[in-house]
C-alpha cells in the first residue's frame, strides 16, 4: 500500500453546519490540498496548534502526549487509513523498545497529537488522490510560515502573541478566544477579547 505525507495549513470556516470547520490539508510533495471536516472543539484546539500559542494548562491532547512521553511511548506516524461515508480513519503508530502499537483515534484528535509531538502525518495514495483537488490561484497564498521557526525567549513571547493577535482576521480571534476559555487561558483569552474590542471600537469610527 502507497501513502503521501502530508502538512496540516489551515483552519476555516465550512460551508456544512455552523458546528463544522474545514482542517486543510496538502500533500508534501506536490500542490494538492484536502479538506477534512472537523467540529467546533477540535478546531479550537487546532487553530491554538497553528498559531503557535501555548495554553496555561494542558488540554486533552497535550495530557495524552505527557502520557505518551512519561510511559516512554514515541509517536513513529499518524495513519489516515480509511475514508467511508464522509468519516476517515486514523491510527496512531506508537512504539516503546521493541514494542509496537497501533491506536485508533479520531483524525482530528490523531493530527493534533501528531502537531504536538512533530510526527509526519501520511493517508493512503488511492484515498488522497480520490479527494486531493489543486487549489485555484488566488488561494495559494497559505506557505509554510503557518509554523515559525523560532525560539523565542520568555521577554519576547508577549510581543510576538500580540503581533500574531494584530495579524488574524476577527472571525478567527473570536474562535481562538472560545479556544482559549475552554482552555482555561484566560490571560491569554483577555488579551484576545482586548483586540476584538479594539477593532470593533475602530470600525464604528
Amino acid at each position: 500500500m502507497e501513502y503521501i505525507e502530508l502538512k496540516v495549513l489551515d483552519v476555516e470556516s465550512s460551508s456544512a453546519p455552523s458546528e463544522a470547520f474545514a482542517l486543510i490539508v496538502r500533500e508534501i510533495e506536490g500542490e494538492r490540498e484536502m479538506t477534512i471536516v472537523i467540529g467546533l472543539q477540535e478546531a479550537r484546539t487546532l487553530v491554538l496548534l497553528l498559531s503557535n500559542i501555548q495554553t496555561r494548562r494542558p488540554g486533552t491532547h497535550e495530557l495524552f502526549k505527557n502520557f505518551m512521553e512519561h510511559a516512554n511511548y514515541f509517536l513513529n506516524e499518524v495513519v489516515i487509513y480509511h475514508f467511508e461515508e464522509g468519516v476517515f480513519y486514523a491510527y496512531l503508530a506508537l512504539q516503546r523498545d521493541t514494542e509496537t502499537l497501533e491506536l485508533d483515534a479520531r483524525t482530528s484528535d490523531a493530527i493534533a497529537i501528531a502537531m504536538l509531538m512533530n510526527a509526519p502525518i501520511f493517508i493512503r495514495k488511492d484515498i488522497f488522490e480520490k479527494l486531493a483537488v489543486i487549489p485555484p490561484k488566488e488561494e495559494e497564498k497559505k506557505n509554510d510560515t503557518i509554523f515559525p521557526e523560532i525560539d523565542l525567549q520568555p521577554e519576547e513571547l508577549e510581543d510576538y502573541i500580540e503581533n500574531k493577535l494584530q495579524e488574524m482576521p476577527i472571525e478567527e480571534l473570536e474562535r481562538l478566544l472560545q479556544g482559549a476559555i475552554g482552555s482555561e487561558d484566560f490571560e491569554l483569552a483577555s488579551k484576545i477579547h482586548d483586540e476584538i474590542k479594539e477593532r470593533k471600537s475602530n470600525k464604528k469610527l
